[in-house]
């Protein structure tokens, strides 16, 4: 009996670490881009819409302040240390609502993590445009987690929403 509740034991206390499970970052990510002081704006709409191919991920980033808005072609992978290093490579759309102003190509370095019900993607980026280094700062962008429904037979994908 003793040896099978310190069987129990050493199982709960390794369950969690051996249960991890890596997310898949394929969807669409919403939030904010967040700009340092003396930047153009301290604040952006940012929309990122990925593709993961094992370490490997792919896709556009939609960023949007009022009428100026751009969408750049992404591409990134994911580094031993667990981060993801994402990088913008190309501008494939942009409205820069008459103004002359040049678009930040960026890169980031993205943590994974979950906060209240959903899958968050933040971490710092850096970026240069046509006229030198652009003030860095850093992005927070969520995803609504999907699960399979059991009450659907496991058929249909569920959103889960945040409670509290």
């Amino acid at each position: 009996m003793r040896y099978l509740i310190l069987s129990f034991a050493i199982f709960w206390c390794t369950a969690p670490a051996s249960a991890q499970v890596k997310e898949d970052l394929s969807g669409t990510w919403s939030g904010l881009l967040l700009q340092n002081e003396g930047g153009f704006a301290d604040k952006f709409e940012l929309y990122f819409d990925l593709e993961q191919i094992g370490l490997a991920v792919k896709g556009t980033a939609f960023v949007k302040l009022g009428e100026l808005q751009a969408e750049m072609k992404l591409s990134g992978y994911q580094t031993p240390a667990g981060s993801w290093r994402i990088t913008e490579t190309e501008i494939l759309r942009n409205n820069k609502a008459g103004l002359a102003i040049s678009w930040c190509m960026k890169e980031y370095d993205l943590r994974v993590d979950y906060r209240k019900g959903e899958l968050v993607l933040t971490g710092p980026w850096w970026g240069n445009s046509e006229y030198g280094p652009c003030i860095p700062g850093s992005i927070t962008l969520k995803r609504r987690i999907k699960v399979a429904s059991l009450f659907l037979g496991g058929q249909h994908a569920v959103d889960v929403q945040p409670h509290g």
